[in-house]
């Protein structure tokens, strides 16, 4: 009787576990549709609101913000200049859960519609964005670390796929 007591909470564990996962999965995919949202509505303030904020931010040439107002204001030439009319649209995403609390996620995006700050078009854009997502102590998951890769169409075949 006790080893089917044990086996029974054993897996009730297990379930709540796998639910609790599921529910954090979506809540970073949630995270992730808003911040795309934000992007293509060019919202400087909802863009830097999916950011913790101590947050660090690093763009695809070295440059980098600290801390959620920092990013804000790193991003309203960005986001209201050289993508005022641009469109990000998410191709690809990874989400590693790295402890309950702690997400690695990979967001590969097709950004379209940029000018240079001179008013020239820019051809379409493909970007990895590397970020470590956090549950807040409120529930709420956030990016606490980003990192904005452009990638090369080097005509070389993805060495594995999803």
């Amino acid at each position: 009787m006790k080893q089917c007591f044990l086996l029974l909470t054993l897996g009730l564990g297990f379930t709540s576990l796998a639910q609790a996962q599921s529910a954090d999965e979506t809540a970073v995919k949630s995270l992730i549709e808003s911040f795309n949202a934000a992007f293509n509505a060019h919202d400087t303030k909802a863009f830097a609101a999916a950011f913790t904020e101590d947050a660090d931010f690093t763009n695809w040439v070295g440059q980098s913000a600290h801390g959620r107002a920092n990013i804000e204001t790193f991003h309203v030439p960005i986001l209201t200049v050289v993508y005022k009319n641009g469109a990000q649209k998410i191709a690809n995403t990874k989400i590693r859960f790295i402890r309950p609390d702690v997400a690695a996620v990979d967001v590969q995006t097709d950004v379209t519609g940029g000018k240079t700050f001179d008013g020239k078009d820019m051809p379409p854009i493909k970007f990895l964005m590397n970020w470590v997502a956090t549950k807040e102590p409120d529930g709420r998951w956030l990016i606490k670390v980003m990192h904005n890769s452009k990638l090369l169409d080097t005509g070389i075949p993805p060495v594995y796929k999803k």
